[in-house]
């Protein structure tokens, strides 16, 4: 099941934008309580991919997205480890490492919205977890 998660993947990434054609998109971002369910605004990968620097840097992991960028500098693994899946998905390295609960509990602290539906590979459109072993 892991190569064809990987070769999904492979698939819906997309080609790097060069700086001078970057858009710049500020938008808030939503914060969700540990007590409350909070509906996540719709990112697509296409927009994820305009996120891909040290200034600037979001990632998707579960299909879920996370704006990582004051987080950078704090990752005990380095920054440069996030920086290889910035402005992409980043599932595979994440799950691959085998993160603490604590790290995954962290991550919803940078969490600002998740894929559209048809993006999805983990998750329903109500976003139920497909697979045992997936943060909620």
């Amino acid at each position: 099941m892991t190569t064809s998660i990987s070769s999904l993947l492979q698939a819906l990434r997309i080609t790097p934008i060069s700086k001078s054609e970057k858009k710049v998109q500020q938008q808030p971002t939503l914060k969700v309580l540990a007590d409350q369910k909070v509906a996540l605004r719709q990112i697509s990968l296409e927009a994820v991919s305009h996120h891909d620097d040290y200034s600037d840097c979001w990632v998707v992991i579960y299909d879920r997205v996370y704006d990582v960028t004051n987080f950078l500098q704090h990752h005990p693994g380095g920054a440069d480890v996030i920086m290889d899946h910035a402005g992409r998905d980043a599932t595979l390295a994440f799950h691959g490492t085998g993160h603490s609960r604590d790290a995954i509990e962290q991550m919803r602290d940078y969490l600002i919205g998740e894929l559209p539906e048809h993006e999805r590979i983990f998750r329903t459109n109500n976003s139920q977890v497909l697979l045992s072993g997936i943060p909620e």
